[in-house]
């Protein structure tokens, strides 16, 4: 019967060979998203702690790090804790005999050894994590730096921070699974002591850079220990009264994760090493595609199943006579159904091992399929079966319903009306689910481009962020450095900052304004610049001026180190956001007013605004833009902002080698801020792919099964057309009717499709700040629809124009 009927078991099969590839490859990527972190032997009790910070008249700012002294509180306060461990990525310089380079490094407490469950292969961990002289290095490490060699007891140099120390190479463990928010290929001991000068990193409970993991005693509730953050909070954390007023907890506010929750909930702002990569809307996104598909898969499955009713029903007759019951014949059908399935499944096989490497570089995973894997084949099993029997069920039961006299005595079956109207409804099923998976796509590649090209407020073109130069041994020399990079041949212009564009930190100083009810203070973002920082980002003034060499006030006094009871003052530039939120009038109407600030509780400054700049989104695009202002500031310069023109490739290779020559025990590093900013939406790039190439198959094998159809119905109608070109009927007329017949569906899905895309797709966006317009769905769903009617009308249109052209002859000579 496969053999017989060519094209109907090409398309079958075809069809659901390529949505069962689409199917298994999501299945695997579903799979492994599913895992991250499943394996910790205290998984089932260990938490990660996160923390909501709530400025006043800012939006609450959520994290998933915490204060460093929380490890130390966490223990004390709440006896359900077991063990409390931090971990701080610091980018450190290591140093091997004369190599110099830069690497992440972690570092964490001793109880990390307590925590989690590090397979060890040389050395001990344990008491390698309880000396600050000592490194835990993974596999792969080990293996970069040292090839062969015993890595135990080798010695590298680092230096971060204050800190310059050698480290003894104490243990070796084997590299973590990639399915873990682990992401590190080293450890050093924390010790406090080594970073009094930068209490920021582990000693202040309003800077937050430690990921904060805890476990609990055996038989103890979570709940009892969230229930308590309030009084915790209001317990460890001193609030400014003169300031900020209220307690603790009305500011702060700290939360607890599952570990095995953090890949698919990731919970606030991402940042460091170890950010998680997926979402739970993905994995329910491609989950639903995968069904989808499958689904369009098996309605080809059951259309081409009823069409062919007709030719099969004197086969199903003739049984019947012989002594078949109907019973007998279900199964014959759900047997060839399950069999095309099967059949489809070892072509869907070969699909996903040709396609397997090009979708690992999309979703950024390294997924195997094993074909030893008992869950793995009892999936595919469970495919089979779900496929063989939904496709093939309703045929089945049509089929084995025919009357053998009824058949027998016209020699042909009349199909019902039943299985027409199934058939139109399934038909536009089909085009419903693929115009919204084109709808969808567009969505996303269009809020894709979107943002990275909207205006930032400053020019990103041509410029590229210098890093290290905030490094101990790069800041004796950086400003000789900024003088010789400013006279390179292709620089155009040169500034120091302590930030750069997309970085995602966040640095805060409480401002305090006049209300109705005494002074308020609130939190406005600070970045520290320097003279021609607004010149090389090229950021307009809408009031004032930037700052000048001519104004001694405009340089910020002793950085900001202020001496208790001391009163400082100086000039500022504010955004547009912090004009606004101090509660001017305009622009122009807050240069010249003072501003008041406070570090702690007794350390003052006065700030006269002198310019005031456009709100720039200098941190992430996924953000609000929040008020700020630009301190000019000589400390903490991290960044070395360089504005070029030409070759950007010569103009790099000149100033690596000025680095080199003057600054010979930092790496050089760089990049380019168009990137930079770019990489914060690679994830929407690559779902916008994957979309669109889910979707091309969704509208591939509808039109497939909508061919096989048109074929049929053609065959069938073959008569009618015969007469119709007998009474004068044109090769016009007889393509239009077909192709009308078959857009009527393909119109009904649209009308379907549209308002469910576009109810999903901006319930997506609101995910985001800034984002394209609502309208802008509009014409995305009225050029899927042409699309989707474009494409039908090209399946149909060469089938119905080679039936219209045949000769009536031939139709109706065997009457």
């Amino acid at each position: 019967n496969l053999f017989k009927n060519k094209l109907y078991s090409a398309i079958n099969i075809i069809g659901l060979a390529v949505g069962l590839a689409a199917c298994i490859m999501i299945m695997l990527f579903v799979r492994d998203e599913l895992s991250y972190d499943q394996f910790w032997s205290n998984g089932d009790r260990l938490y990660r702690l996160n923390s909501t910070f709530n400025p006043p008249g800012r939006e609450p700012f959520r994290t998933v790090m915490a204060p460093g002294p929380s490890k130390a509180a966490l223990k004390s306060y709440f006896p359900e804790v077991e063990n409390v461990t931090r971990f701080n990525s610091m980018r450190v310089v290591m140093q091997k005999g004369d190599d110099i380079f830069s690497e992440p490094l972690m570092w964490t407490d001793p109880e990390t050894v307590d925590i989690f469950d590090f397979d060890v292969v040389a050395g001990d961990l344990r008491q390698s994590l309880n000396d600050n002289a000592s490194l835990a290095i993974d596999e792969t490490f080990a293996h970069k730096y040292f090839g062969d060699s015993d890595p135990i007891g080798q010695v590298l140099t680092l230096s971060v921070h204050g800190l310059h120390r050698d480290y003894r190479i104490g243990a070796v463990y084997k590299d973590l699974p990639h399915n873990t928010v682990l992401k590190f290929q080293g450890m050093a001991m924390i010790d406090e002591k080594d970073f009094t000068d930068q209490g920021w990193e582990f000693a202040e409970w309003f800077s937050v850079n430690n990921y904060v993991y805890f476990t609990l005693k055996p038989g103890a509730s979570i709940e009892a220990v969230t229930s308590r953050f309030a009084g915790f909070a209001n317990n460890f954390i001193e609030i400014p009264q003169d300031t900020l007023g209220g307690e603790a907890a009305d500011f702060v506010h700290f939360s607890t994760q599952s570990i095995k929750d953090i890949q698919l909930d990731p919970a606030g702002v991402r940042d460091g090493e170890m950010k998680p990569t997926g979402s739970m809307s993905t994995v329910l996104t491609f989950s639903a595609i995968a069904g989808l598909i499958l689904v369009i898969a098996c309605i080809n499955f059951m259309n081409l199943a009823t069409a062919k009713s007709t030719q099969r029903a004197r086969e199903v007759a003739l049984r019947k006579v012989l002594g078949a019951n109907r019973r007998q014949l279900v199964f014959q059908f759900l047997g060839e159904s399950v069999l095309i399935a099967l059949i489809a499944l070892i072509f869907g096989v070969v699909l996903v091992e040709a396609l397997l490497p090009a979708f690992n570089s999309f979703v950024q995973k390294d997924l195997v399929f094993n074909y030893v894997d008992g869950l793995t084949l009892a999936i595919l099993s469970g495919l089979v079966l779900v496929v063989g029997v939904l496709g093939g069920v309703y045929p089945a039961l049509i089929l084995s319903g025919f009357r053998p006299a009824h058949v027998l005595k016209a020699n042909k079956s009349s199909e019902s009306t039943g299985s027409v109207r199934l058939r139109s409804v399934l038909v536009v099923l089909q085009f419903a689910i693929s115009i919204a998976l084109i709808v969808s796509t567009g969505v996303v590649y269009g809020q894709k481009l979107y943002a990275t090209n909207m205006d930032p407020g400053f020019n990103k073109e041509n410029l590229l962020v210098v890093r290290n130069t905030g490094r101990s041994g790069a800041v004796a020399k950086r400003e000789a450095f900024k003088e010789q990079v400013s006279r390179l041949p292709g620089v155009k212009s040169v500034a120091f900052s302590s930030d750069s564009p997309s970085s995602g930190n966040q640095s805060n100083m409480n401002v305090i304004i006049p209300g109705e009810e005494g002074e308020l203070s609130v939190l406005i973002g600070v970045h520290r610049v320097d003279y021609e920082f607004f010149d090389t980002y090229e950021i307009p003034f809408i009031a004032g001026r930037p700052y000048s060499r001519d104004y001694a006030l405009d340089m910020t006094p002793n950085g900001f180190e202020a001496k208790e009871g001391e009163l400082l003052q100086g000039n500022i530039i504010v955004n547009e956001g912090a004009v606004r939120r101090f509660g001017f009038a305009s622009a122009q109407d807050a240069l010249g007013k003072v501003i008041k600030t406070s570090v702690g509780n007794e350390r003052r400054a006065d700030f006269t605004i002198v310019g005031v700049i456009h709100d720039i989104k200098f941190q992430s695009l996924r953000e609000v833009m929040r008020p700020e202002m630009y301190m000019l500031a000589p400390f903490g310069f991290s960044n070395l902002n360089v504005r070029y023109e030409g070759n950007p490739t010569e103009v790099v290779g000149r100033i690596e080698r000025t680095w080199k020559s003057m600054i010979s025990t930092v790496p050089f590093a760089y990049d380019y801020v168009d990137d930079i900013m770019s990489e914060e939406f690679e994830r929407e790039e690559s779902q916008s792919i994957l979309l669109a190439i889910f979707a091309g198959l969704a509208v591939v094998i509808a039109c497939l099964g909508l061919y096989g159809l048109a074929s049929f119905t053609a065959e069938r109608r073959t008569k009618e057309i015969g007469i119709r070109k007998v009474m004068g009927a044109t090769v016009f007329d007889i393509v239009s009717l077909l192709l009308w017949q078959f857009s009527k569906p393909v119109l009904i899905a649209n009308l379907i499709a549209w308002p469910v895309a576009a109810w999903g797709m901006l319930m997506w966006l609101e995910n985001f700040p800034y984002r394209i317009d609502a309208w802008v769905l509009l014409p995305l769903c009225f050029a899927a629809g042409v699309i989707a009617l474009t494409i039908a009308w090209v399946t149909v249109g060469g089938n119905a124009a080679r039936v219209a052209r045949s000769n009536p002859i031939d139709a109706l000579r065997y009457e």
